[in-house]
């Protein structure tokens, strides 16, 4: 199983009715949530923790999950307001950005005391990224689970940077950095590397990455494609040409793409990592770019079925 701890909110995105008006239609969002979405989607045994309100949000993104495969075991219910995140109209096309409204809200109040005192043998994988891990206590909650947790399983991260939510950015770094020595696996966008590391190109930023216990890192480029990582390997792949409907998601879906696609071939246990040849890394780098080429065929983070897939 793969756990994905961290936010879960509300998306309102931008669509246009028949007068050219814009109006924002409500989805479930937040980019751990939308890859265990992705992932239950897929066919690849998923779970997800978080907190929850008690309210009309939160009973639409628990169904949501429950409807696509997600197990919910982990997820609890607090009595706070559900985070919402306004999606900006000129996003289509472009680096989605985001207005977000989580003030004392459910998702960023995870204390350690929500937390499972263990997990059992079969998560094989824990992943974290995003705002879960800039706005506290949530972020001081799952920092200490991937701590704890990172002897025995492998873990994920994807910063996905939203640099309006990070007061202090040296402060950031340097948690970023410490994160580094309990991660396995990386998926950024170029343009988080940018914003984490402004002297060193992107790639020159991933060769210093993958001097901790890092061993493969994911590097999105939006339309214009990605690179796949190692101590051994660098691996490009173009993104798929399509009509782009919005790009809300898309990150996420990719990212769920790689986690199925190495689950799929045995490589999510210990040692798993160690030596992926380079077509692997392109048989990855081709099926995550397929999963998140059909998520910006639609409006919203809707991931695909695994059944409407072509591979």
């Amino acid at each position: 199983m793969i756990l994905s701890c961290g936010e879960a909110l509300i998306d309102f995105v931008p669509v246009q009715d028949e007068g050219g008006s814009i109006l924002y239609r409500p989805c479930p969002g937040g980019f751990p949530y939308n890859t265990a979405v992705a992932l239950g989607r897929l066919g690849v045994p998923a779970g997800f923790c978080c907190g929850l309100l008690r309210d009309f949000f939160g009973s639409l993104l628990l169904s949501h999950l429950e409807r696509s495969k997600v197990r919910t075991d982990w997820v609890s219910r607090i009595d706070r307001d559900t985070t919402l995140a306004f999606v900006s109209a000129e996003s289509a096309n472009a680096e989605v950005e985001y207005a977000f409204y989580c003030r004392d809200t459910a998702d960023r109040s995870l204390k350690e005391t929500d937390l499972p005192s263990s997990l059992p043998e079969n998560v094989r994988l824990l992943q974290f990224g995003s705002v879960s891990l800039v706005l506290e206590p949530t972020a001081s909650t799952l920092e200490q689970l991937m701590f704890r947790e990172s002897s025995k399983r492998l873990v994920a991260l994807d910063p996905n940077i939203r640099s309006g939510l990070i007061p202090d950015r040296d402060s950031y770094c340097r948690r970023f950095e410490s994160w580094l020595d309990h991660v396995d696996l990386l998926k950024a966008s170029v343009t988080d590397l940018e914003w984490l590391y402004p002297e060193y190109s992107p790639l020159d930023a991933v060769r210093a990455i993958l001097k901790n216990r890092v061993q493969v890192v994911f590097l999105t480029s939006g339309a214009d494609g990605a690179w796949a990582c190692t101590e051994k390997h660098l691996v490009f792949v173009e993104a798929e040409r399509i009509r782009v409907l919005d790009a809300v998601g898309a990150g996420d879906s990719f990212h769920a793409g790689t986690l199925c696609r190495l689950w799929e071939e045995g490589r999510l246990s210990s040692g798993g990592l160690d030596g992926m040849t380079e077509q692997e890394l392109r048989d990855c780098l081709s099926f995550a770019g397929h999963v998140a080429a059909k998520t910006c065929s639609r409006s919203g983070a809707d991931s695909p079925w695994r059944e409407e897939l072509k591979n």
